[in-house]
């Protein structure tokens, strides 16, 4: 008997969600001797774990030479197919790490027959009537990859024999994801058709599964008719700690309130490895922090992944919210939007993002562990981070900065300096070239415009981020000269009834900032709502 690699906490969580199991499961697990063995045994002890809990959950296990292996095509080892006598859905490659959410997911809509998508986008892919084979490239530790790979999923069980999904780990496929140019992740084709690099919304999604190609050039679709809409006290537009908090707040205050977030929930906390400056937690990994949240927020409002506010009108002194999943009508609303990653602006850095350029060391670090050579552009805390991070897992790591001297906090530099990693000072890089992956830079000194060249498989963009201002500039808030939107201190914004907080306010870029900010629009809201006494 394999070892149980469930925690009896997460051995309950999943027995109380079998309970919604409807028809029996069959997870048929493919390996080969010699080949991939780590991962063969992770997902042997992963299958056999999750089918001791519930009887309907059926685990099979076959070697490379049955029978099985050639009627349903499996050529690489492991391979785990859930319920392929009905539907088509393949990991190439064990589910571990952060896509286990998307393996219990699979389980759960495979036996319901049902996907995990909102009744506007099942109207939609209801309509599709030619075959189309998913693939979608993942990582154990991208937080981003499950809701893709749900997408991905969702569309197998609602039109089975027309949709199929290959959920790929890359780092057990490395030469399937050099062929594709894969890396990064969630990277997502479409009959071999690149249509994703990134965290798609639910709407992009299914918009280029029906057109068979990328988002942009695919129709916008949404529902024939026009949706119901619902009235709320207030709208939450990001589900960062910013806006979570406000939701907490608002909820307990007796508002009735919707949190939307366009990706993913948590932002860029989610993505942080470890979080050592929030009270209460002397280290925390970043994930832990945002499902602690999350949770503590569900009770007091829905929150809605993959939805995108698309338009706001006003009228009648309340805000028309319109998004792809539905329209609201808000006494107000409160913008947590955050912010993005900063581009470095120079040659190649479009051409290879996703193809050995990197703004998540998080999510795409493991692909270039265990002695890839790799840089790290940037000298602050996240561009430390990311370099410890990286050095971690084996990467051999260069950091690149243009000053001399760095920004980060004093225990971050201490770390730093103690793994006395290769540091190219008032630095910059002036180009990114190579093939169908980065191959190589160019680097050029600050002080004497001297130039080299660098031989690297990776490269991890740290330098900073810029406003998500696009709904303020829809709202017409007033913004200050970096794009971020301005408050007073109470976080009203330049519109009666708007407010914001957390990083698109261009306040301190901390997690306590972001609580805080996200406490007081919502206490703002509540009062400027009920005409109480403000703070």
């Amino acid at each position: 008997m394999a070892e149980d690699i469930l925690t009896p906490e997460a051995a309950e969580t999943l027995r109380e969600a079998f309970k919604g199991l409807v028809e029996d499961v069959t997870l048929h697990v493919f390996t080969k001797s010699g080949m991939n063995e780590k991962f063969s045994n992770a997902l042997v002890n992963l299958v056999q774990s999750v089918s001791a809990i519930d009887k309907r959950i059926k685990a099979h296990f076959h070697s490379a030479d049955d029978d099985s292996a050639r009627r349903y095509a499996v050529e690489r080892y492991p391979t785990l197919l859930i319920s392929p006598e009905k539907y088509g859905i393949r990991y190439t490659g064990s589910p571990i790490g952060e896509e286990g959410r998307s393996f219990i997911m699979a389980i759960l809509m495979a036996s319901t027959g049902r996907g995990f998508l909102t009744p506007e986008a099942i109207k939609r892919v209801s309509k599709l009537n030619e075959p189309r084979a998913v693939r979608i490239f993942v990582s154990p530790t991208c937080p981003y990859c499950p809701q893709e790979a749900a997408y991905g999923i969702a569309a197998a069980v609602e039109k089975p024999g027309l949709v199929t999904v290959d959920i790929v780990e890359t780092y057990e496929n490395l030469d399937l994801a050099e062929r594709y140019a894969a890396m990064s992740v969630p990277k997502t084709y479409i009959n071999d058709e690149l249509t994703a690099s990134y965290l798609e919304t639910e709407n992009e999604f299914v918009s280029s599964l029906l057109a068979g190609q990328v988002a942009e050039k695919a129709a916008a679709g949404g529902p024939s008719e026009a949706p119901e809409k619902e009235v709320i006290d207030v709208l939450i537009a990001g589900a960062g700690p910013a806006g979570l908090t406000a939701a907490i707040y608002a909820g307990r205050s007796g508002l009735k309130s919707i949190v939307l977030e366009r990706g993913n929930v948590g932002g860029q906390v989610t993505i942080t490895p470890v979080v050592e400056n929030y009270p209460g937690f002397q280290a925390v990994p970043g994930r832990t922090l945002v499902d602690m949240m999350l949770r503590q927020a569900a009770q007091y409002s829905r929150i809605r992944q993959g939805v995108e506010v698309q338009d706001v009108r006003r009228t009648d002194g309340l805000f028309e919210v319109l998004t792809n999943s539905g329209v609201f009508i808000a006494k107000a609303v409160i913008i947590a939007s955050g912010s993005i990653y900063r581009k470095l602006g120079v040659p190649g850095e479009d051409r290879f993002a996703g193809r050995g350029i990197s703004y998540c060391a998080t999510c795409d670090g493991y692909l270039f562990k265990d002695g890839k050579t790799v840089i790290v552009v940037g000298g602050g805390n996240t561009a430390l981070t990311d370099a410890l991070y990286l050095d971690g897992l084996g990467a051999h790591v260069t950091l690149i900065h243009a000053k001399k001297s760095l920004r980060a906090e004093d225990r971050l530099k201490q770390s730093f300096f103690q793994r006395d990693l290769p540091t190219l000072w008032e630095s910059r890089v002036a180009e990114f070239m190579g093939g169908a992956k980065l191959e190589k830079i160019r680097v050029e000194s600050i002080k004497d415009n001297a130039i080299k060249e660098m031989k690297v498989d990776g490269a991890f963009i740290a330098i900073g981020y810029e406003p998500s201002s696009g709904l303020a500039k829809t709202m017409g808030l007033e913004l200050d000269t970096a794009g971020y939107i301005k408050v007073d201190e109470k976080m009203r914004t330049s519109v009666p009834m708007v407010y914001a907080a957390g990083d698109i306010t261009g306040a301190e870029k901390q997690i306590t900032v972001a609580v805080s900010q996200g406490t007081l629009a919502a206490i703002s809201a509540f009062n400027d709502l009920t005409g109480g006494a403000t703070l």
